[in-house]
């Protein structure tokens, strides 16, 4: 994935493509399982608290403050 294809996903997220929005889940999907984790046990409640932090944070972007 290029830095301009990076871009063009993360502002149709940001301005609600559902399309892009599922295609950066599946990007960082990985860390947010590692960092799903505790005492090497992965926590499903956590897992579904950080997809749901990072969709809820993805919308209060302000697209026109990122600096690419």
């Amino acid at each position: 994935m290029t830095q301009q294809d990076f871009k063009n996903m993360l502002n149709g997220a940001i301005q609600g493509d559902r399309k892009a929005l599922e295609c950066l889940l599946d990007l960082y999907q990985p860390l947010i399982r590692k960092y799903s984790y505790v005492n090497g046990r992965l926590e499903e409640d956590l897992y579904q608290q950080l997809i749901f932090r990072m969709l809820t944070q993805i919308r209060k972007f302000d697209s026109s403050k990122i600096n690419y």
